[in-house]
Formats: structure tokens, C-alpha cells, sequence
């Protein structure tokens, strides 16, 4: 006889997916909103409902079990079609437009334009999400992705928007204290993005003092932010030199916010992207919004 839908564990069912996707509790519990001990609680209500372990646990780390492996993959594709089908019932999909984007990104460059967008497709309402994490396209019900990478996007589609180089920004009144000469800068005034540490060959200070001709191990010194954004605000607010990554600090060099004291540029091997599924890229409103960000870099 089947089973009551009424005793299904679907709070643990969701927790389980979410953990085997990830192998990790704490990745599931960020996921889901929740901690790391409620996706514990509800992994092991599942089990006993299962009546078999679904991971093996170690000491820091997880792996599915036999039975694990089983129920992951159709457990995910279940979840997918149920989001597809409560997407088509309430028409949101048709309406809205969600795009994760980096948020430096997001808010520097995509908010500033996105005005012109809306303008020109008012149907379409779009839904920004900033996060430096990479998109699941299946599962985070996201559209679009505008990324900082190296384009390396299995099973997507990506089109590169714009190549990135760094070079040093801050304030007007402090670029007229330091002068033009760098080593002139305290190095307690550098100002360092921690989403640069993230792959070898992103922008640092010391590469770029290094093609400045001033060679000095600087990256252990000066404020440490999460992102490029807090670093670019701190540098806008006077205290200290930010390593800027073109296009991002277009606008803030326009206004007068930042300037640009030095004209040496590093290259970056990272640049920004537009990502989607590939069989979703004729889509109107995906279409409507890619020909609108090429757009956007073409006037640049």
C-alpha cells in the first residue's frame, strides 16, 4: 500500500537533499536558511524513517551512503519538477527575471543602468541577488548569472561582457597627500579585497607593486575586507588605496568619488560573464535581458 503523503517527512527530505547536494551540513543549513544542527536533526529523521544511514559520517567531512546514492539524484529531479510546475501554475517565471550577480558588480554597475531595462521591458520585473557564490540554475530558481571568473562554466552558456584590470583608486584628498609616486603609500593604507585570494593570479598589491618597479611583500598589511564592495566604500570614505577592478569602479571615477592615482593597470584572468542554461538563452525575458547587457558594454 503507498504510503500517506500526510507522513511524509518533507522537512527532511529537503534537509537531506540540500546536505547530499553539498556534502556538507553547514552548506545545507546556509542554503536553507537554517543551522547546521537542525539539517543534523532532520538528516537523521529521515534515516530512521528510512530505516537505513544515508551518509557516512566522519570526522569533518560526509559521504552518501549506498542508499544515499540511490535516493539523491531522483530526490533532486522530484524537487526540480515540483519548482517548474508551481513556476508555470502561478506564471511567475513568464513575469520575473532573477539574476545573481557578484555584488560589487550588481550594485556598481548593473543597478546604476538597470532603469533602462525596466524602461524598455516594464513587464518583466527583474530580482537582483548579490553573492559571489556560484548559482545552482536547477534549484536557486535563478535566470541569469553575472559573474567575475575564468569562464570555466560546465553545461552553461557564458558570453563574456567585459575583460577586468586592476589599478589603485582612492579618494581626491588623499590621492593629493600621497602624490604620484608609490612608494610614497603606507601600507597601512592599502585597503585588500579577500575575494582576490580566492585563485592564484588575481590581482594583489604585491603584484601590482611589483610592476610598479617597488617591490615589497604588502598583502599580510593594511584592512581586510570580505569583498570588493566594502573595500571600495572604505576607500571612497578616505581611509586608504582600494586595488580597483575596471568596470567596476567606472562610475565612482566619473562622479569624481574615486580617482585614479597611478596609470599603471594589472590584468586580471578573471572576467565578468553572463551565464545561463543553454536551453533557456531564446527565452524572451533571458534574451530581452542578454541583448540588453551587450548593449550596455557596447556604450561603454
Amino acid at each position: 500500500m503507498a504510503t500517506p503523503i500526510r507522513t511524509l517527512p518533507l522537512n527532511a527530505l529537503r534537509s537531506f537533499d540540500a546536505a547530499a547536494r553539498h556534502l556538507s551540513f553547514a552548506a545545507a543549513a546556509a542554503d536553507l536558511g537554517v543551522t547546521a544542527a537542525a539539517i543534523s536533526v532532520q538528516v537523521r529523521r529521515l534515516e530512521e524513517w528510512v530505516g537505513v544511514p544515508l551518509f557516512i559520517r566522519g570526522n569533518r567531512s560526509i559521504a552518501l551512503s549506498a542508499t544515499g546514492r540511490t535516493l539523491a539524484p531522483r530526490l533532486t529531479a522530484l524537487f526540480v519538477e515540483m519548482e517548474r510546475l508551481l513556476s508555470e501554475v502561478a506564471n511567475f517565471d513568464a513575469t520575473t527575471l532573477q539574476v545573481s550577480a557578484m555584488p560589487t558588480f550588481a550594485s556598481k554597475w548593473v543597478a546604476p543602468r538597470l532603469s533602462s531595462f525596466t524602461l524598455r521591458h516594464p513587464h518583466i520585473r527583474v530580482r537582483i541577488v548579490g553573492t559571489d557564490r556560484r548559482s545552482d540554475f536547477e534549484r536557486d530558481g535563478v535566470d541569469v548569472g553575472l559573474r567575475y571568473g575564468d569562464g570555466d562554466y560546465p553545461e552553461l552558456h557564458s558570453e563574456l561582457i567585459a575583460q577586468a584590470t586592476a589599478f589603485p583608486v582612492c579618494s581626491p584628498a588623499l590621492a593629493a597627500r600621497c602624490g604620484a609616486d608609490p612608494a610614497r603609500i603606507e601600507p597601512a593604507l592599502l585597503l585588500h579585497d579577500e575575494s582576490s585570494l580566492v585563485a592564484p593570479g588575481l590581482p594583489t598589491w604585491s603584484a601590482w607593486f611589483a610592476q610598479a618597479g617597488v617591490p615589497r611583500s604588502v598583502d599580510s598589511v593594511g584592512a581586510l575586507f570580505g569583498n570588493s564592495h566594502m573595500a571600495l566604500s572604505a576607500a571612497i570614505a578616505g581611509q586608504g588605496f582600494a586595488l580597483g577592478l575596471a568596470p567596476l569602479v567606472d562610475s565612482d571615477l566619473a562622479a569624481g568619488h574615486l580617482v585614479k592615482p597611478f596609470a599603471l593597470e594589472i590584468s586580471s584572468p578573471f572576467g565578468f560573464w553572463f551565464v545561463c542554461r543553454p536551453d533557456r538563452l531564446t527565452e524572451p525575458k533571458i534574451a530581452a535581458f542578454r541583448d540588453w547587457i551587450l548593449e550596455q558594454v557596447d556604450e561603454q
